[in-house]
């Protein structure tokens, strides 16, 4: 019994090397002095430390142990621009907690 040669894909892979990704780039929000006192605040009232709890615990992760805090947006900025500078509306988060929860926000955002 003779094999049936299947084709392969037309569609063409991207060659990331020729197709550079646009430069990223910041929300000039991010850049002023506002912004930069109020994540200022919310790192020193957590005492430089992750505020994320997981089964009851707090993270350990702090800038005592080498670790870069992120001053993070509870009510993302996206969805309510009225709560940018709102002290009540930030905590800090170490880089794995901040990734996974700027991800989840971002997929919540686009399923609606």
């Amino acid at each position: 019994m003779s094999r049936i040669p299947t084709l392969g894909s037309r569609i063409a892979t991207l060659d990331t090397r020729k197709a550079k990704p646009l430069p990223k780039k910041a929300d000039p929000h991010y850049q002023t002095a506002e912004h930069e006192a109020w994540a200022e605040f919310v790192k020193k009232r957590a005492g430089y430390r992750c505020e994320h709890v997981d089964d009851g615990k707090r993270c350990w992760r702090s800038v005592e142990k080498g670790y870069r805090l992120f001053a993070d947006h509870i009510v993302e900025i996206k969805d309510d621009p009225s709560r940018a500078l709102d002290r009540d509306n930030g905590r800090c988060l170490c880089g794995s907690h901040h990734t996974i929860k700027t991800l989840e926000e971002r997929k919540n955002r686009m399923s609606r």
